[in-house]
This record gives structure tokens, sequence and C-alpha cells, in this order.
């Protein structure tokens, strides 16, 4: 493995937090990562649906649309080992709505938050201080990555039974600074706030559909994305090699205003 870069967690206090029989760093380091996000035009009525809570607002692309974010990560290294991870998001404001479409795009540039629907993981240690710490919709999956002929694809199964497949056209990237985002989960009737802020390094932006590919497969959660009826794609990102420092849950919102 090559020597860690360490100077983005400089005076950031790494604590011991109890953990099962063992220990977890709080707040978790991840020391060399590879990030694609993508966001699809959803109907609002179809987000709204799976929001644990009426004080989410989806943010809208158009009167009619919010975003369906799909995130896949290739963790190398971090304090819970190497592991690979799916996010299906819905990026949302609480309490208030963003304005159409200036405060979606706003909100991603600034730092979303998003509500994580869905969050498969490749190994048990993830699975378990995910659940336990922030109450992530975790289950076990296969989860690979491919380069292929200037793509990037991430295939996303459970057992033999395909979920997705994403794909994206391998862009020239530029240096950037931080970026942050705030992960949105949902226990005993409270709404639950952690943020994971990132040190990108280098990144790519388009908005061109060419850009990405998205096939699903006949799981049921394949389905679900079906049923959501993803629209076009509206926000691709791309970071080859950046780290991400996730904090323990910061702030808890009561279910009903």
């Amino acid at each position: 493995m090559a020597e860690r870069d360490l100077a983005f967690f400089t005076q950031v206090e790494h604590l011991d937090a109890p953990f099962g029989d063992s220990k977890i760093n709080m707040p978790v380091f991840y020391y060399d990562i590879t990030t694609v996000n993508v966001a699809f035009l959803t109907p609002l009525n179809k987000i709204r649906t799976l929001l644990p809570s009426t004080r989410m607002y989806p943010l809208r692309a158009t009167p009619w649309h919010g975003v369906t974010a799909i995130t896949c990560f290739e963790y190398r290294d971090c304090d819970a080992g190497p592991y690979n991870e799916v996010s299906i998001s819905f990026p949302i404001t609480i309490d208030k709505p963003a304005p159409i479409l200036t405060g979606l795009f706003r909100h991603i540039s600034e730092g979303p938050l998003s509500y994580v629907h869905q969050l498969p993981v490749t190994t048990d240690i993830a699975l378990k201080f995910g659940i336990d710490f922030y109450n992530y919709p975790k289950f076990i999956a296969s989860i690979d990555f491919k380069n292929e002929n200037g793509w990037r694809s991430c295939r996303l199964a459970e057992g033999s039974i395909h979920i997705l497949t994403l794909s994206v056209r391998q862009i020239p990237v530029k240096d950037f600074d931080h970026w942050r985002f705030h992960g949105i989960t949902f226990r005993d009737e409270h709404i639950l706030r952690s943020e994971v802020i990132v040190n990108v390094r280098k990144q790519a932006i388009s908005r061109n559909p060419a850009n990405v590919k998205l096939e699903l497969g006949v799981h049921p959660i394949a389905q679900e994305l079906r049923n959501l009826h993803l629209g076009r794609m509206v926000h691709f990102q791309y970071m080859p090699h950046n780290q991400a420092i996730l904090t323990p849950v910061l702030e808890s919102f009561p279910k009903y205003r």
C-alpha cells in the first residue's frame, strides 16, 4: 500500500469509539476513494412516497421533478478497512422547500442534505458500524468496478441477482478544493444528520446525458428504481482520488415539527 497522505486530516481529533467487542475511530477517516455521483430527474410524487417525514422536501429541478442520486464509492483505504458502497439517495431540505432549479444547483454545489434510501456495502464491518452509529439502510452486496474503453462502470448485485450497472465516461478532471454533504437517516421517529467533508483534489462535472449509462437488473431495488420513472441525467460528478471525513451523528430532528 502506498504511504497515506495525511495532510487533510491534520488537527482533526480522532477518538476511539466502542463498537461491539472492538472499537472504531470517530470521525471515520477515508484516505483514498474513487467516487462517481449521478443525479436523475424524478417525479416529486414518486420521491415523496419514500421519504419518512413530511419535514423533508425534495430539491426541485422543475416544478414537477426532484432528483434521485446514485453514488458509487470505492474505498481503497479507510479506518474500517477497504470496501465498496453504492448509495441511492434523494437530495432534500428540512422544513422549507428550496427555489426550483437554482436551489437544486446551489445546494449541490454548497453541500446538499441527502436522505439515504439504500446503501449496500461489501464488508461486515462497514455494514455493522453504518447501522449501529447511523442507522444507514445497509445490506451486503457485490459491488465491482471496471475501467474499459474510456468508461468506468460499477456493477451492483445481491448474490446472483443484478441490481444495476452505472457507467460513466472518464472525462478530463480539474483541480478542486473541499466539498461537503450531509447524510440524512431515520431512527426511532427522528431524522438524523451526519456530515461528510471531502478533500476532492480533482473532479469532473458534467450535465451531458451522453456521459452516463444506467442499466437496471431484476432485483426488487431495480424494480423500485423503474417505478421512480427516472428521467434525464442532470448532474454527473467524478472524483478519481478523493479523501473524506465522516462525522458521528451531529443533529437530530423529531419526525414531526
